[in-house]
């Protein structure tokens, strides 16, 4: 149920290795690293993706690269120092529940807000009104197959 939520929320599989690495006796700075490493192969491909599909700017992408990039340095730097002024490794796992109920509540109000709006502008997400803006389906040809559009 919870790597369902998570993909839904598009949060990964964080939200459910995490918990369950340090279940297992794992140490947090080590599942914080697994989790960090497996979401950095996930995104990369995933933009790769969409980078060869043409369907993202490139500025764009290299925008957002530099920014977390530069953010993962300093939060890396911060957390580090932190851990060992404090000697508590707990603060990563605490870090890592913090941002998970967070992100948890600002997904549950971005959905609400959408939600609201959809029913203003009224619309809504009935089976009828999704396939009336689709518009009827293209004529078929004698192959079964609907024809070619520019």
């Amino acid at each position: 149920m919870a790597g369902t939520l998570a993909a839904l929320c598009g949060i990964g599989g964080g939200m459910v290795m995490g918990p369950i690495l340090l279940d297992l006796g794992f140490l947090p700075q080590v599942q914080s690293a697994t989790t960090a490493t497996t979401l950095f192969v996930m995104s990369t491909s995933t933009c790769l993706t969409f980078l060869v599909a043409g369907t993202v700017p490139v500025d764009y992408v290299v925008w957002l690269a530099v920014a977390t990039g530069v953010g993962a340095v300093f939060g890396k730097a911060l957390i580090g120092y932190a851990v060992k002024k404090l000697r508590r490794p707990s603060i990563i796992m605490f870090l890592l529940a913090g941002i998970i109920a967070l992100s948890v509540v600002v997904l549950a109000i971005t959905g609400i807000v959408d939600i609201v709006n959809d029913i203003q502008h009224g619309r809504d997400m009935s089976f009828q009104s999704f396939c009336s803006e689709i518009g009827p389906p293209p004529p078929r040809t004698g192959k079964g197959r609907p024809p070619q559009r520019d």
